[in-house]
């Protein structure tokens, strides 16, 4: 409402043309007022949510593993793009990616700052460069393959986005992945799928991890994920049987099976004569993220040493 001043013209009451448009201006202004109230009281989509300021990074994670490692960098409130098959970030957030093919439409629409990728040392899509150079996109390709993949990928996002953030899950990381005392030295078989039976070979951070800790893998060369039958596990006569098997992100951690439950899932390797079987030595690690190279295998590595150091006092 304007001020009023005794010694102005605008203190005088108003002639009738005067009065007309005031009652016009409150009209429209009343109208306009049950209009919004009627707008603000009708359900609207949820929206996640964004960076704290104008001038915050917005990042497009579009690797599930470099979500993960923004999560734990508390890094996520910053993220506007997720991964499909992302496991970890709030559902609202846009899906701007899905395996080798962006969603260029998405992506322009949450217009991010930064957009990280694990293409492992690939080009990103032409397309995809194109639109970060005419948008200014900053395009960072963070290979993850190894436990030194995800030291370094961790690094490089704290120095991005948080320096020095990095530090606490560094040392979690140097702590989870040491040898550990009393640990089982026994030929272990990890196994990553049971029909056909899938073995996490070298190269892969799930042998690492075990080599780290003290373990012994019953293979000791070939691919990171080597397809077996029955007979290559028998003539290889494995002394214990680790499952790594993810259940799915929405379902809830359910007691450790027994050996009985356990025979039951392995199958036909169950009849096999081989020492896990005739031991007892059968084991099963279900976290929905045993299967995404990050900074969530620091607890991966806590729960195989803990059923090591189970299996090496019996």
């Amino acid at each position: 409402m304007p001020t009023t001043h005794p010694s102005s013209s605008l203190s005088r009451a108003p002639r009738p043309a005067s009065k007309l448009i005031l009652l016009i201006l409150f009209l429209l202004t009343f109208l306009a007022g049950i209009l919004a109230l009627s707008q603000s009281n009708s359900p609207r989509p949820a929206t996640p949510a964004l960076p704290d300021s104008p001038s915050s990074p917005r990042i497009a994670a579009l690797s599930p593993a470099i979500a993960v490692i923004l999560h734990d960098l508390n890094l996520d409130h910053l993220i506007v793009g997720r991964h499909s098959h992302d496991l970890i970030l709030d559902p609202s957030i846009p899906v701007c990616f899905d395996f080798q093919n962006a969603d260029y439409e998405q992506l322009l629409a949450v217009n991010p700052t930064h957009i990280l990728l694990q293409l492992q040392s690939q080009k990103p899509p032409p397309r995809l460069a194109e639109l970060a150079a005419t948008h200014h996109w900053h395009i960072h390709d963070l290979p993850i393959l190894t436990l030194d993949d995800i030291r370094t990928a961790t690094s490089r996002l704290a120095s991005l986005f948080s320096p020095g953030a990095d530090k606490p899950l560094l040392l979690e990381m140097t702590r989870a992945w040491s040898p550990r005392p009393n640990s089982f030295k026994g030929s272990i078989l990890l196994l990553a799928a049971l029909d056909p039976p899938s073995a996490l070979g070298p190269g892969s951070w799930h042998h690492q991890i075990l080599e780290r800790l003290g373990g012994k893998p019953a293979i000791t060369s070939g691919s990171p994920y080597i397809t077996l039958d029955a007979e290559d596990i028998l003539s290889m006569q494995p002394e214990a049987i680790l499952l790594i098997l993810p259940r799915s992100p929405t379902s809830a951690p359910s007691p450790a099976p027994s050996i009985d439950d356990l025979r039951r899932r392995i199958g036909r390797i169950a009849t096999l004569d081989i020492p896990a079987n005739r031991h007892n030595r059968l084991a099963l690690i279900d976290n929905p993220l045993a299967h995404t190279p990050s900074t969530a295998m620091i607890g991966l590595a806590d729960e195989l040493a803990a059923i090591l150091e189970r299996w090496g006092s019996n």
